[in-house]
């Protein structure tokens, strides 16, 4: 082999290890088109001349329009019957080449069936590395060896525009501001796909504990989370606005299978303090503690119930799904402590007098829950509070809505405790059926 054609044959490799190995820069709108994009060599389908490669530079002094499409997009055919014609209108000065990933043996029967002379690149995987773009039909026009626009809306390749192109004129086919990373493969905003979380108007998610040694729920106006929480906390959650905080331990009934119920709130897991024998307790909490997220752009006004309501749906579809139950709010007559009124008010006002003559000592006052003529409410909401997880609910059923003075020893907050206390200012704590409202989990299909 001479010198001359060991040259060539170098520059040969050289330029094919360029063009297929090295990675392709992308390009945006203002940029001149490099060399190695001119001559790269492009696999074609339906070429009128029968060629199956042809090149950028072949036509490096016409107005280039190209169209990226697939077989399986239906605007892009829609697009290309339009691009066809423009080309036969418009003929040597524009040159029209649709673009697509996919190979002839897809592509060719397509063009034959619509009748288009269009060629098309096929098997492309540089073209669309030079000019990236999130969706198709996406046009990439070059003028003067220049990428002067590209547009992802069809209508934009018109007869005005292209008059104008071959004019010189210089106009805005898009936005200038590139799109954003997006993979439509992978969920939307996962790492960054498609945007940041900050740009989603209505957002939930629901998912199985997270490894982190924290839990609970935090509300705002347009937002509630859940950390590492059981089904009951979620549920009670989604009615907080209607049942009583105390009420989230003996408000729910459930009308589903013993079984079911142990499984989810984990009757028999419970911490021994010895690390081996709590092996089982810890696999229970992975598998039954709840993350969700439901987050409502501010600028949709929601109101405080619509969140509440958006929430109720998103945890009775996913647990509907997985267990094949759901929470409702509804009415039951059931045991209840009520609180009532006994006695005329005389005897409250009596023991108002008590409270004050006998203090308790200032060392001791914290062991005490203390009111003096406070509204009868702050008191059966402490009772309510305190006796939350009693088997039976705590109701409040005084009528005479006086201010009450009353002491309750902290180290005996039992029933007959309380009761004893009440009945010295008139009131009383008793058993009776009545009609609350409660949160009903049962299975979907009833």
């Amino acid at each position: 082999m001479n010198a001359k054609t060991c040259v060539r044959a170098l520059l040969c490799l050289y330029f094919y290890i360029s063009v297929h190995f090295l990675t392709a820069q992308a390009l945006k709108v203002g940029d001149n088109i490099p060399p190695e994009l001119w001559n790269l060599s492009l696999k074609v389908a339906n070429h009128p001349q029968g060629k199956q490669s042809l090149t950028l530079s072949d036509y490096q002094d016409k107005l280039i329009i190209l169209d990226f499409w697939a077989t399986w997009c239906a605007p892009c055919i829609k697009s290309l019957s339009k691009l066809d014609s423009l080309q036969k209108q418009f003929g040597s000065a524009v040159v029209i080449l649709p673009v697509t990933y996919e190979n002839s043996r897809k592509a060719l029967p397509l063009f034959r069936k619509r009748g288009w002379s269009l060629p098309t690149v096929v098997e492309d995987t540089l073209l669309k590395k030079y000019f990236p773009h999130t969706g198709i039909p996406h046009q990439i026009w070059i003028r003067n060896g220049l990428f002067f626009g590209a547009s992802a809306a069809a209508e934009y390749i018109n007869t005005y525009n292209l008059h104008r192109a071959l004019n010189g004129e210089a106009f805005v086919l898009s936005q200038i501001t590139p799109p954003v990373s997006f993979n439509r493969d992978i969920p939307l905003f996962l790492d960054g796909n498609g945007g940041s979380l900050k740009d989603t108007r209505i957002r939930s998610l629901l998912s199985k504990r997270i490894n982190v040694n924290i839990g609970g729920i935090t509300r705002s106006a347009t937002n509630i989370r859940a950390y590492n929480v059981p089904f009951r906390s979620l549920i009670y959650e989604m009615y907080r606005l209607d049942i009583p905080y105390a009420g989230r331990f003996n408000r729910i009934v459930w009308e589903i299978s013993d079984s079911l119920k142990e499984e989810l709130i984990g009757i028999q897991q419970q911490k021994t303090g010895i690390y081996e024998n709590d092996l089982a307790y810890y696999k229970w909490l992975k598998e039954h503690s709840y993350c969700y997220e439901l987050a409502i752009d501010s600028s949709l006004n929601i109101s405080r119930k619509g969140l509440y309501q958006l929430m109720e749906q998103d945890i009775n579809r996913y647990f509907k799904l997985e267990k094949g139950i759901i929470a409702v709010l509804g009415k039951k007559k059931l045991p209840c402590y009520a609180i009532i009124n006994r006695d005329s008010p005389s005897s409250v006002a009596g023991f108002s007098n008590a409270v004050s003559s006998n203090p308790v000592s200032s060392d001791k006052a914290e062991n005490y829950f203390v009111m003096e003529n406070q509204a009868i409410e702050q008191l059966t909401n402490y009772i309510i509070a305190v006796l939350a997880q009693q088997p039976y609910p705590i109701i409040d059923r005084t009528t005479a809505k006086q201010n009450v003075s009353i002491r309750l020893n902290k180290a005996n907050l039992t029933i007959p405790a309380i009761k004893q206390e009440l009945n010295k200012i008139g009131l009383d704590l008793v058993l009776q059926q009545q009609e609350i409202p409660v949160i009903i989990v049962k299975y979907a299909n009833l």
